[in-house]
């Protein structure tokens, strides 16, 4: 009983080091440019999403086209429904 009462601080302490644990080297990598979608690809998108019984997301990013800021397609993805209201 003496040895366990001794060596339980000693395990515990060794389970508290972080010289064994190195955290991966992670960065976030983006495109320097985003391409858009046409209208065709959009509605493809939007129907695919309903088909399969999901909610259809267009994701937009900001352009400027002729000097006017404008938002441009540049992904569909597809959420789950939620129905909060019956």
């Amino acid at each position: 009983m003496k040895y366990l009462l001794l060596l339980t601080p000693l395990v515990l302490a060794a389970c508290g080091t972080t010289n064994f644990f190195e955290p991966p080297n992670v960065s976030l990598e983006t495109d320097k440019q985003a391409f858009h979608m046409s209208r065709q690809q959009v509605i493809l998108g939007i129907t695919e999403c309903e088909e399969a019984g999901t909610r259809p997301v267009v994701i937009t990013a900001k352009r400027r086209i002729n000097g006017v800021m404008s938002d441009v397609p540049v992904e569909v993805t597809c959420n789950p429904r939620y129905k909060i209201f019956h």
